[in-house]
């Protein structure tokens, strides 16, 4: 049985949905579509938009770190919550991923990710960083949620599956009850507000301990131009 409130379910269905591509690459910029479309509602942003925003290779993942950037210049209060260390990442590059995630995750997002563009953003990132180096907390998620903020996570969809095995992937919380968590999961398959326990939510979030836990929250800072820079 739900905890979410029906006024949350409300707050949440404010937050519109787009659904990942079919090539099952895209749940970031699917994420940041959502995001993008709640603080920028007469704006629509294309999928080749985003990717450029982004820095998408064809066939690989995305890491948020050239969005957030692209996001901060264009007036977005950006806050990120995780145990990350981005001037480690510059200077040591697919080292620092093995000692930071293991060799499940590591190898996996090394595979998936073009690790010298990733050095590049990264360096860009240590400086300005909007960065908090802890782990995220369920009373972070909630204010960050008061306060109008979109909140991006990026998970192991396995756990959220209930499978065995890794697979990278973002969501966004819409909101985060005493025992469930109502999420938009852009897939594959998309499953817009999406009900799952804490616990599974939890799991997947802190996949493969909870050194992993992330919390990325958006927010309109300042009145952004029309068209894309």
């Amino acid at each position: 049985m739900t905890c979410l409130s029906e006024h949350d379910k409300f707050s949440a269905m404010n937050i519109p949905f787009y659904p990942n591509t079919g090539d099952g690459t895209h749940c970031w910029q699917a994420a940041l579509k959502m995001a993008l479309k709640v603080f920028e509602p007469d704006r629509d942003y294309s999928y080749d938009e985003l990717d450029t925003i982004s820095a998408k290779l064809p066939g690989k993942w995305t890491w948020p770190t050239a969005a957030m950037l692209w996001l901060l210049k264009r007036g977005y209060d950006v806050r990120l919550i995780e145990e990350s260390d981005y001037r480690a990442l510059a200077d040591r590059g697919e080292a620092y991923i093995l000692e930071k995630c293991g060799e499940e995750v590591g190898r996996t997002q090394i595979a998936m990710s073009e690790m010298k563009q990733e050095v590049i953003f990264a360096r860009e990132f240590a400086v300005t960083a909007p960065l908090e180096v802890r782990l995220p907390t369920i009373k972070d998620f909630q204010q960050f949620l008061k306060d109008g903020s979109i909140i991006i996570c990026n998970i192991n969809a396995a756990c959220l599956a209930g499978q065995a095995g890794y697979s990278g992937h973002f969501v966004v919380v819409c909101e985060m009850g005493e025992k469930d968590v109502l999420l938009h999961d852009p897939g594959l398959p998309p499953r817009p507000w999406l009900t799952v326990t804490r616990k599974v939510f939890e799991a997947a979030l802190g996949y493969p301990t909870k050194h992993e836990k992330n919390l990325l929250a958006i927010k309109l800072s300042a009145k952004v131009p029309q068209k894309a820079s």
